[in-house]
């Protein structure tokens, strides 16, 4: 009886997994849509909205993905998969890639000092986009000087939108050559605007306690505008200018860094190491502008045209009284006295 019973409940279970079996593979028509097939429509350029509008109406499931392409208007449909007519099943997932509406932030990389091969993949590496090149005379030639951001120079580190257009100041070597500006005397201002006129590069120095770069004042230069014999300094284009910057310089300090002869005017004229000056004397320069003034003990025309803390050489015409060697003449009655005893002892 329980034999019976076994291979009755075998028997069963047998034609149920068969039952089953035979069920799956006659509905696997209906469940992965055999036979109804659709084309692709084309999205590439199109709004994301009306691109899911136009895919849910045939029925495909959609996955989307974004990346960011400064030049392509927000939330345009950039790519698609499977491509533009291709004959997929109805219910098939679509992928699609769209630009993003807000690009995200990157950090500036350093591109100065670079080469232009060199910042130009780096720039492919952050996914920036290669503006406008400026050339500017320079000693470093085919090297990158500056790096710009919408025409103002941009640090390394700021943040700037994924695919922003850098532009780039690359050197293109010295040429030409130009007359050193003199620099002493004007603002950082000024200074900045006719540094950049002439094409020449600037390094500047500050010193002291700076309030307002912009109103700083240029005390130093080199190289200097004039030569000491006042000719003018010219260099090519390009080249640098070291200049010194200070808040507020007394006006002694900038007449000091004149170029050329200018920074000699009031200077004592050189005295030579050999002679001695004569103790209290006071130089002429000095002594003309006291007399001026009325200072006391100063007369008011100057005594001796000689210069002052020399000994004047006597007239060879002029005996000195104070040579004890030196004879006076002998007069004319005792010379001719002399001859007549001489003559008058030999006769």
């Amino acid at each position: 009886m329980l034999k019976r019973s076994f291979i009755f409940n075998a028997i069963l279970a047998i034609g149920l997994v068969i039952g089953l079996l035979f069920l799956f593979f006659n509905s696997l028509d209906w469940l992965t849509n055999h036979g109804q097939q659709t084309t692709v429509p084309s999205l590439v350029g199109k709004k994301t909205k009306d691109a899911v509008k136009a895919l849910k109406k045939q029925g495909f499931k959609i996955q989307i993905d974004s990346t960011f392409i400064s030049y392509r208007d927000p939330l345009e449909v950039l790519s698609q998969e499977p491509e533009n007519g291709a004959t997929v099943k109805v219910g098939r997932t679509i992928f699609l890639t769209v630009n993003r509406k807000t690009p995200p932030s990157i950090d500036m990389p350093n591109l100065v000092n670079l080469s232009f091969r060199n910042a130009m993949l780096v720039m492919q590496s952050y996914r920036l986009v290669m503006g406008d090149t400026i050339y500017r005379p320079d000693v470093a030639a085919g090297s990158i000087l500056e790096q710009w951001y919408k025409g103002k120079p941009i640090a390394v580190g700021a943040k700037v939108p994924f695919g922003s257009k850098i532009t780039l100041v690359v050197g293109e070597g010295l040429y030409g050559e130009v007359d050193v500006p003199n620099l002493i005397g004007k603002t950082w201002k000024e200074t900045k605007e006719l540094i950049k006129s002439l094409e020449l590069t600037s390094n500047v120095m500050w010193e002291g306690e700076i309030d307002d770069s912009a109103t700083a004042i240029v005390y130093m230069q080199q190289p200097e505008a004039l030569n000491e014999l006042d000719f003018v300094n010219r260099i090519p284009k390009g080249d640098l200018v070291d200049v010194r910057i200070m808040q507020s310089p007394s006006q002694a300090l900038l007449l000091q860094n004149q170029p050329g002869s200018k920074k000699l005017l009031g200077e004592e004229a050189p005295v030579d190491s050999n002679e001695l000056p004569i103790k209290g004397a006071v130089p002429v320069s000095k002594a003309d502008s006291m007399r001026k003034k009325g200072v006391p003990g100063v007369s008011g025309k100057p005594e001796s045209k000689d210069p002052i803390g020399t000994i004047p050489i006597p007239s060879k015409k002029t005996p000195s009284a104070k040579n004890p060697s030196t004879k006076p003449a002998p007069k004319k009655d005792e010379i001719n006295n002399t001859k007549s005893a001489t003559e008058n002892e030999f006769d």
